[in-house]
């Protein structure tokens, strides 16, 4: 491992990071905080601990990045054993997706050295019993990310559940080229826009995964993915538009209202794209502007009808009022300057 890396896992720190955080995890026999025997949790809930009656090196160090609702991860292990208990009483419908890759591979996840002899992607749901052995120098990567996020018709994606698909490289490429984002760090994401960005690139990092584990051949898919695409463009760019609606949107598509929603079904609806929008556009224009601007022109040039409504719906997404989530970025503005010269 470089030197650059292992003054990052030392000394242990947070096992999980507040959003926009990156957190580091450092678990062996040699650590202070850990020795044979201790279990610690891991990602996605899981429990680390070492194999039991083995003699080989146990350790196990990596790090996470949490987004407001998806966290991705990368370690490296060795002679450790993760498992999980099934989660009673939650629901495996509603709950998240758990995606985890094995690659069997020489060196630091952090600084590779050679090629994955083998690397295997399994897709779980959230309530599903883990268990899995690491006796060999192994990458793991694994990503939770909400169902919505990730685009793929409900009984598409339940038909992964359970499976095991063979890394093919292009997924093992994505899969390293995400790895430097815990290793820039995460200073940067301090706004809520950035870490609705680190939701959706991870989100779309786990479809993109997905549908690449599997060929799912026929036009009617094709269809369906074109028909999302095209629906999150338009949205993109015309959210501002108060008379934008999913009638509307399904006029421009040239697609009848019953299609587009099938389209997204399983998945984050049309007219709450629509809602998730404006709002992210109220919460950068609150945040970016120096002068101050009236909640209800804000609410109007974000497409929103009522003032009252977006009040009441950026409350519920950020957990901030408008006017205090303005307050609390000026406020975070102002205090900028002086910790850039404590530092």
């Amino acid at each position: 491992m470089s030197d650059f890396v292992s003054s990052r896992l030392e000394p242990p720190r947070l096992e999980l990071p507040p959003p926009g955080g990156v957190a580091w995890l450092d678990v062996s026999a040699e650590t202070a905080n850990s020795w044979p025997g201790r279990v610690r949790t891991g990602p996605l809930g899981l429990q680390i601990g070492p194999l039991p009656a083995s003699r080989a090196p146990y350790y196990f160090k990596g790090a996470r990045l949490r987004g407001t609702r998806c966290i991705w991860s990368a370690s490296t292990i060795s002679g450790a054993e993760l498992t999980r208990r099934t989660r009673l009483g939650a629901s495996a419908v509603d709950g998240p997706v758990h995606i985890l890759v094995r690659a069997e591979c020489t060196g630091s996840v952090f600084d590779p050295v050679g090629q994955p002899t083998r690397a295997t992607l399994r897709v779980l749901d959230s309530v599903q019993e883990i268990r899995e052995a690491f006796p060999a120098n192994t990458h793991l990567f694994t990503l939770n990310v909400p169902r919505g996020t990730i685009g793929m018709e409900a009984a598409s994606l339940g038909e992964m559940f359970g499976e095991c698909y063979e890394l093919t490289p292009f997924q093992a490429q994505l899969l390293r080229s995400a790895v430097g984002l815990l290793l820039t760090g995460s200073d940067e994401l301090v706004t809520s826009a950035s870490l609705v960005g680190v939701d959706r690139y991870l989100g779309a990092l786990a479809g993109l995964l997905l549908r690449t584990s599997v060929r799912r051949p026929g036009n009617e898919v094709e269809q369906m993915e074109s028909i999302r695409s095209r629906t999150d463009t338009i949205i993109f760019e015309q959210a501002a538009d108060p008379t934008l609606t999913p009638t509307t949107i399904a006029v421009q598509l040239n697609v009848s209202l019953r299609q587009l929603y099938r389209a997204f079904n399983g998945t984050e609806s049309p007219a709450a794209r629509i809602r998730r929008r404006r709002l992210e556009h109220a919460a950068e224009l609150l945040a970016g502007r120096v002068a101050p601007a009236q909640v209800e022109r804000i609410a109007a040039e974000c497409g929103f009808a009522s003032a009252e409504y977006f009040s009441r719906a950026f409350r519920r997404e950020f957990g901030l009022s408008p006017r205090a989530y303005r307050s609390a970025h000026r406020d975070r503005s102002a205090a900028t300057p002086m910790d850039r010269i404590g530092r």
